[in-house]
């Protein structure tokens, strides 16, 4: 049995666990800069076609890395100071009222060092068509969050919180600078130039492409709640069973809501084209971005100091952040990738909507993993990592996926 055969007959072992079975599973590796590997197991839509190399799922927060990939762009142009006043690229007066004198930087946005909080409120940064991305921060809008705001000793600058929110602003950052729609500008300016379909915005997707994307699904019985057993694999995104959405956005004002387009978590993506992305990064930067670009966007803008205290780690995972990446420090128990070896791996990873994911990677050495898992059919908070704070699902991914490689480390 070829490396391969066997890393797919793993990768179907891993989703049919009967305890904690998954719809669809994808790996993907980069080694040396090249791309060893990139394809998938179980289905697209529960009934439908299997899942490929080629399936897109909405990949969450691995999203937030592509965005800021967009919002460095403007920065290398000199269009954004990563530095100034976010105020002046997202059209409102940004403040924490506790530090009311302390501007809210691109680099804090990018950094997640805003002092901004998504308020404990799932969904609560999903401002919608018609609305204003500033009502977030606005006391009686509809879409005002009461705990928008960290307590005044986390401060801008100083103290680290993840927040989606950020992502959101940013997504206005790009639209009031460029005067193109966010969706349409990571087409236009890093999707379309290497040649890759993927999208922030299904309904804008050409038909033969919308056919890619992946329904993701939980696992559920009839009160809600995950039953590996009893359950019925039902649809929490992108189900498109009755047709796909062709959504008008013709009187939408560019610049007034970036969150619409999701850039905190919409991108649809195949693990082809992440692998695609990765090797990028670990070129440098190829004709998206210079090197001496990618080089900052990489460097740490936030550590963990266990004797200040200086952010919330959630539960080990974030220790180290860059203005756009997640810096992994291989912390046991913690953001520890593998249990047999610490690799220097920087990239993001997601969860949301029963998917789950990673996008690592060593830009020096040009050695990478996607994973993505598509579908939970357990309660992720009952399968906890063995040697980490990922969860089992991906511990298991990860591991097949670096032994598959066999990285020098």
């Amino acid at each position: 049995m070829t490396p391969e055969m066997k890393l797919i007959a793993r990768m179907g072992e891993i989703i049919a666990d009967p305890a904690h079975p998954l719809m669809a599973a994808a790996i993907g590796v980069i080694k040396d800069g090249n791309i060893l590997f990139s394809d998938a197991v179980g289905s697209k839509q529960l009934g439908g076609d299997a899942a490929t190399g080629d399936t897109k799922f909405r990949i969450a927060s691995i999203s937030k890395l592509i965005t800021a990939t967009g919002v460095w762009q403007l920065i290398e142009q000199g269009l954004v100071d990563p530095d100034g006043d976010a105020s002046r690229y997202v059209g409102f007066q940004l403040r924490n009222p506790h530090h009311p004198d302390t501007p809210i930087t691109v680099k804090m946005l990018l950094s997640h060092t805003s002092s901004i909080r998504d308020g404990g409120v799932p969904g609560s940064y999903n401002i919608p068509l018609g609305h204003h991305i500033s009502e977030f921060f606005t006391e009686g809008s509809p879409c005002y969050i009461q705990r928008c705001w960290a307590p005044a000793a986390e401060a801008p600058g100083e103290f680290f919180a993840y927040c989606n929110m950020n992502y959101c602003l940013l997504g206005s950052v790009i639209e009031n600078v460029s005067g193109e729609r966010f969706d349409r500008y990571m087409v236009n300016h890093i999707f379309a130039p290497l040649g890759l379909t993927c999208s922030f915005n299904v309904s804008d997707m050409r038909s033969e492409v919308q056919v890619q994307v992946g329904t993701l699904y939980r696992k559920l019985d009839k009160t809600g709640e995950c039953d590996p057993i009893n359950g019925v694999w039902t649809p929490q995104c992108d189900d498109f069973s009755d047709g796909y959405p062709r959504e008008d956005y013709s009187g939408y004002v560019i610049g007034t809501n970036g969150s619409l387009f999701g850039p905190m978590g919409s991108l649809r993506v195949s693990v082809k084209e992440l692998c695609r992305i990765m090797a990028l990064f670990c070129q440098g930067g190829g004709q998206i971005l210079k090197p001496e670009t990618v080089e900052k966007m990489f460097s740490p803008a936030w550590t963990y100091d266990p004797h200040r205290k200086n952010g919330d780690t959630y539960l080990g995972m974030m220790n180290c952040y860059g203005m756009g990446p997640h810096i992994f420090t291989n912390r046991a128990m913690g953001d520890k990738i593998v249990a047999n070896r610490d690799l220097p791996f920087a990239g993001h990873t997601a969860d949301a909507y029963g998917l789950l994911g990673g996008m690592l990677f060593d830009r020096k050495r040009g050695n990478g993993i996607v994973y993505i898992v598509a579908g939970t059919g357990s309660d992720k908070n009952e399968y906890f990592g063995k040697y980490s704070a990922f969860y089992g699902w991906e511990e298991d991914l990860l591991t097949a996926a670096a032994a598959y490689a066999q990285f020098n480390y």
